[in-house]
């Protein structure tokens, strides 16, 4: 999440929350297509069609109105209200699964090439997430990317100010790779809030593999300047 300047806020009356299940099959698919091309051989003339395929369906694609990710994102309800200023803690009970950013590259349902994380509330300060990273993701043969252990440790902890009614973005994340993050296997997350001081926020996280623990972070966020009051930040 981008830090420096805050989303312009757009009201948007009685706006319903709009169906989203075309695009979530379509995003499904083209997470499977991505998957399949980066780590599957097949021969030229399959990959020839392959693409002849996919330029017609990007065309048609093509023919469509822009859209606007802020706009895409006030159609959900509980985020229309933390965008339009309101103090919204999502109502959750622990170990239920939380919905960070549909449209997100992270764990979204509604982007086409998301990594698949899946985050749950562990307490009032604290979450869990899960994922399984695809080796199209690699950096090294067999490790996740750098940059994609950073971005799914910044989500984790964006999923937390979320779930606590919080806009913030991220002012720091320092993260201390402590070993390899496996591919293809089931990692484990948690964040949690170390303090939180007038608009900062800070929190610290870690990721574990089968093999156990591969990444350590820290990150500062900070509260969008027109936050609401809470009973805390």
């Amino acid at each position: 999440m981008a830090a420096e300047e805050d989303l312009p806020v757009r009201r948007i009356g009685e706006r319903g929350t709009g169906d989203w299940s075309a695009v979530a099959r379509a995003a499904a698919a083209m997470r499977r297509l991505n998957r399949a091309l980066a780590n599957r051989r097949v021969d030229d003339t399959t990959l020839d069609e392959v693409t002849a395929s996919v330029e017609a369906a990007a065309a048609r694609l093509e023919q469509g109105a822009p859209r606007d990710k802020l706009d895409d994102m006030l159609s959900r309800p509980y985020l229309r209200e933390i965008y339009e200023g309101q103090y919204f803690p999502l109502p959750l009970g622990p170990g239920d699964e939380i919905e960070f950013d549909p449209f997100s590259i992270g764990g979204g349902v509604l982007h086409p090439a998301s990594v698949d994380v899946k985050y749950f509330k562990e307490s009032n300060d604290a979450v869990t997430a899960t994922a399984v990273v695809d080796p199209m993701f690699a950096g090294p043969p067999e490790r996740c990317h750098g940059g994609v252990a950073a971005l799914i440790v910044d989500e984790l902890m964006g999923a937390l100010n979320r779930m606590r009614g919080r806009q913030a973005y991220t002012g720091r994340l320092t993260v201390h790779y402590r070993a390899a993050t496996p591919l293809g296997v089931p990692l484990q997350l948690r964040a949690w809030i170390e303090s939180t001081s007038g608009r900062k926020i800070t929190q610290r996280a870690e990721v574990r593999g089968p093999e156990g623990l591969c990444i350590t972070a820290d990150g500062l966020f900070i509260l969008r300047a027109d936050a609401p009051a809470g009973p805390e930040a």
